[in-house]
């Protein structure tokens, strides 16, 4: 009785759902060149901004990702395992795309935090500019994410707004929505984010512009 009210009582007040602002490519790379490149914690959230957009990765499949789960290809770029997800508890795991830019930012983060195993991204512990500085072994905390890129997208002058807007869906959402807009079909788009549905999608590219030609 208690859920038929419920029920009842979201049907009367009906609502857009909430969704996180897409990161696109151009908002990706704003983000990205405001990043320090001379400081370990830059050259992490540069790697962050990259590896999730390329990824599509949720927060905690993001920050999730290891070292030794890595496949280099010829291009340049690599595949990475997504061990577990929302959708995939049982640790099946889906294989992410990363383009050969995205590679360059990981192994720059990578080199300078002396790193070959376990999380590939981690909390950064320095109180100075510059490479030194000291490398939490753990994984970062997924919360952590949504502070990187609201932290990036303020020292890069964007309005408000958009920095209040950005978290940790947002690398996912704004990837599938210039996927949508690049003409890949929805199977495409479910396939390379790990979802169980199209429908779900669907959600997810309801802002994205489609230009119809």
């Amino acid at each position: 009785m208690v859920s038929i009210a419920l029920r009842r009582a979201l049907r009367a007040k009906r609502r857009r759902p909430k969704q996180a602002l897409g990161l696109n490519a151009d908002l990706r790379r704003q983000l990205i060149d405001t990043c320090p490149a001379d400081g370990l914690r830059g050259l992490r959230d540069r790697a962050l901004i990259a590896v999730g957009y390329d990824s599509l990765c949720r927060r905690s499949e993001l920050v999730g990702l290891l070292i030794e789960d890595l496949r280099a290809l010829p291009d340049g770029g690599a595949r990475i395992l997504v061990r577990r997800a929302k959708t995939n508890p049982f640790g099946h795991g889906r294989w992410a795309h990363l383009s050969p830019p995205t590679m360059d930012h990981l192994k720059a983060w990578l080199a300078a935090a002396a790193i070959v195993d376990g999380p590939l991204l981690r909390p950064v512990i320095a109180g100075k500019v510059g490479i030194a500085g000291k490398i939490d072994g753990a994984a970062m905390n997924p919360v952590a994410v949504n502070r990187t890129l609201k932290t990036a997208a303020r020292r890069a002058g964007l309005a408000e707004d958009i920095a209040a807007g950005l978290s940790g869906h947002s690398m996912r959402i704004g990837a599938a929505q210039d996927l949508m807009r690049a003409g890949r079909d929805l199977l495409h788009i479910t396939t390379a984010g790990g979802w169980t549905s199209p429908t779900v999608v669907g959600g997810y590219v309801r802002e994205a512009e489609v230009r119809v030609w």
